[in-house]
């Protein structure tokens, strides 16, 4: 499931995906869940991981749609590494939304705000070259986030300067005012993007 689409107002929310908002419970608290990118008894965690296995198989073909220098961190070790492997369709989406948020970041005036539905472990906010004062909003599974923010930061990964990376908790009980606590503005434009590997069956 891959999508972009371009929003000027907030209320746009409502089309959220529900699965992946089925997939943790809200929670009042600000507590957070913390994670291991190794852990075999959470589904949303072990999509997370397979994704970055595509991203990290694409990276080390001859000629890569793109080149992820980060998700090294987020794969097993002992991922096998196969340079003959054919684009996964997977992999395909990932360029193609890659292309579409920076030309039209580029192409139109006063947008400035990215909000990505995420997996926990998208690697895009430190990887493009987004322009200056871009304001990205990474809308994921907490547990995931908070984990492979950690491998990431430990191995120097950085968003672009004058950029801002903002988390919000897939767990929120409103998103939207969460979004608007971290500085989303819904009368500015914006631009949403979402791309999910795999949703186990019990969620959809």
């Amino acid at each position: 499931m891959e999508c972009v689409r371009s929003f000027a107002h907030l209320s746009s929310i409502a089309a959220f995906p529900q699965a992946l908002r089925r997939a943790t419970k809200p929670k009042k608290s600000s507590c957070r869940v913390t994670a291991k990118l190794n852990s075999n008894d959470d589904p949303l965690l072990q999509a997370a991981i397979h994704a970055a296995t595509l991203r990290f198989q694409e990276t080390h073909r001859p000629e890569p749609l793109f080149h992820d220098p980060y998700v090294a961190c987020l794969v097993p070790e002992n991922t096998h590494l196969d340079e003959e492997q054919y684009t996964h369709p997977y992999c395909l989406a990932t360029r193609f939304i890659d292309d579409k948020l920076l030309e039209t970041l580029r192409n139109t005036d006063g947008l400035r705000q990215v909000v990505l539905l995420t997996d926990g472990a998208d690697t895009r906010p430190y990887r493009l070259t987004w322009p200056s004062s871009t304001l990205i909003f990474d809308v994921s599974p907490d547990r995931i986030y908070m984990a492979a923010s950690q491998k990431l930061k430990g191995i120097g990964a950085e968003i672009p300067r004058s950029c801002l990376l903002l988390h919000v908790p897939l767990e929120c009980s409103s998103i939207e005012e969460a979004l608007q606590n971290k500085g989303f503005n819904g009368n500015r434009p914006s631009i949403w993007a979402l791309q999910v590997f795999m949703l186990p069956a019990f969620l959809i």
